[in-house]
């Protein structure tokens, strides 16, 4: 069907609709983000009670470790795991900081700050060397290195232990810095920081922080 000229107010109401899409899409993705960071303020709330959870148990096993060889030579090991997973914590709660840092973001339930967490800037600019993909930067590389550390001490020390298998499993999965086989010819650096928004890269790090403190729980228990 021939189609005539367009009238000025079919124009306007064609214009208005566009508008309307615009502004729906954009409501629908700031509903995303604020979901994704809620979903991230949940995952530290569960952190901070495992943490709880660990120090009562470290107690005990602190209390056994007096009395008992076996518990003590126990009590050294996990004493050990948990130094590299403090380490570990300590840096990522670094990395964290320093990406709010450079948006200067605040979380308020009645002035939502939706531009910093959807900004793409903090996570390259911390995690990569002047923006550049191919160029981990020093933060990067002592983060990646502190979790190949911990992953390794757990294989070395509790592989081939029965009570430990769950333990070293979760190691070799969760802790990671590199695909086995890699996903899209990118790297897990790439993958989970560069380009990304603020939002996602918080929540990739709270979720590397929370499996730590699990792993931990498990060795304990």
């Amino acid at each position: 069907m021939a189609q005539g000229k367009q009238t000025p107010r079919q124009k306007m109401i064609n214009l208005m609709y566009l508008v309307f899409i615009a502004m729906l899409a954009m409501q629908i993705d700031q509903e995303i983000v604020r979901s994704f960071y809620d979903t991230q303020v949940s995952l530290n709330e569960t952190r901070r009670l495992t943490d709880a959870k660990n120090q009562d148990l470290e107690k005990t096993l602190s209390e056994k470790a007096q009395n008992s060889p076996e518990d003590k030579e126990s009590f050294d090991n996990y004493s050990v795991l948990k130094n590299y997973s403090d380490d570990l914590v300590n840096t990522v709660e670094g990395l964290k900081g320093k990406m709010i840092g450079i948006t200067g973001f605040k979380y308020n339930e009645n002035d939502f700050d939706y531009n910093s967490l959807n900004n793409v800037e903090p996570a390259t600019k911390v995690f990569f060397q002047s923006g550049e993909e191919s160029k981990p930067s020093a933060d990067a590389k002592i983060f990646m290195d502190k979790v190949n550390a911990l992953r390794n001490f757990i294989v070395t020390k509790f592989e081939g232990k029965e009570n430990f298998e769950n333990v070293v499993k979760r190691a070799k999965q969760n802790l990671i810095t590199e695909y086995p086989v890699k996903k899209d010819n990118k790297t897990w650096l790439i993958r989970k920081f560069y380009n990304q928004p603020m939002v996602a890269a918080l929540s990739n790090l709270e979720i590397l922080e929370t499996e730590v403190r699990n792993i931990q729980s498990d060795a304990l228990s």
